[in-house]
């Protein structure tokens, strides 16, 4: 028995297998290509929205939902260059070409929007504790006011050389009455002027002898007076030598008074003095 033979397949089914293979190529590289594209089409967008101040009249959400319309577009295209314009056999689709690189956009240039300025910020202050005042201190007495010094007492006006010459007489009479342990005589103002005027009226008068005493009684008071009178000496120490080496003047010197004063003036023999006695 023969067995059936099979029959080699006719040329409509070898083709017809050959373009459902061809179809399904075309399909796969057509989706790979749209992927491509549609990545493509994505990061162009967005770096064209993001560097070309012109295209940013669309949020980066809009422009990313219009692009399923544009991929469906590009379906529509490969169909139909797939499907072709006749019945003859189908070109075979090249592979789209897809840009290795982004385009670089040159900016164009922005102004720069200035950095927003800091806004001071107020730090709380805490708000200010009154301490505790102390009690003021009791009112501090003002200083006495210290009394006003007394006035200086005026400067004796100075000394003439007859008057310091009376006046060593003075301290010379009083240290020979210490000696002989007598106590000092007070210088009296009324015997001084006594002793002064009498020896004042022997030089103008050219004369050296002794007047009443009964004038200085009468002047200054006393119970007793006594008188001294030298003239020619140069020193003091000179004249008092003089009145110790006499007896009637020792005696005066050292006699019982209480007070003196003595007179000196200068004349062309010499000094002149008076030295009279009050007790």
């Amino acid at each position: 028995m023969e067995q059936p033979s099979h029959a080699p397949a006719s040329p409509r089914r070898r083709e017809l297998r050959e373009f459902r293979s061809a179809r399904s190529r075309r399909r796969r590289l057509r989706a790979r290509a749209i992927v491509v594209t549609s990545v493509a089409l994505c990061t162009g967008a967005l770096s064209a929205w993001a560097t070309v101040p012109s295209l940013r009249t669309d949020s980066p959400q809009q422009a990313l939902a219009s692009l399923p319309a544009a991929v469906s577009q590009l379906v529509d295209r490969g169909d139909d260059v797939s499907r072709g314009g006749g019945g003859g056999r189908r070109p075979h689709p090249s592979p789209l070409a897809t840009a290795t690189g982004t385009p670089t956009v040159t900016p164009e240039p922005s102004a720069t929007t200035p950095a927003p300025e800091a806004s001071p910020t107020t730090t709380p202050t805490a708000a200010p504790t009154s301490a505790p005042t102390a009690d003021p201190a009791p009112p501090v007495a003002p200083p006495a006011e210290s009394p006003a010094p007394a006035p200086a007492a005026p400067e004796a006006p100075a000394l003439t050389a007859d008057q310091e010459f009376a006046a060593s007489l003075v301290t010379l009479t009083n240290e020979q009455r210490a000696a002989a342990g007598l106590g000092p005589l007070a210088v009296s103002d009324c015997a001084t002027q006594q002793a002064v005027a009498r020896a004042q009226v022997l030089v103008a008068e050219n004369r050296f002898e002794h007047d009443p005493l009964e004038p200085i009684l009468a002047a200054c008071g006393p119970g007793s007076a006594g008188e001294n009178l030298a003239l020619g000496y140069r020193t003091p120490a000179e004249m008092m030598a003089g009145w110790m080496g006499s007896e009637g003047h020792r005696a005066n010197i050292l006699r019982a008074y209480s007070s003196i004063g003595i007179g000196c003036v200068s004349s062309p023999r010499g000094v002149l003095c008076a030295q009279v006695f009050l007790g």
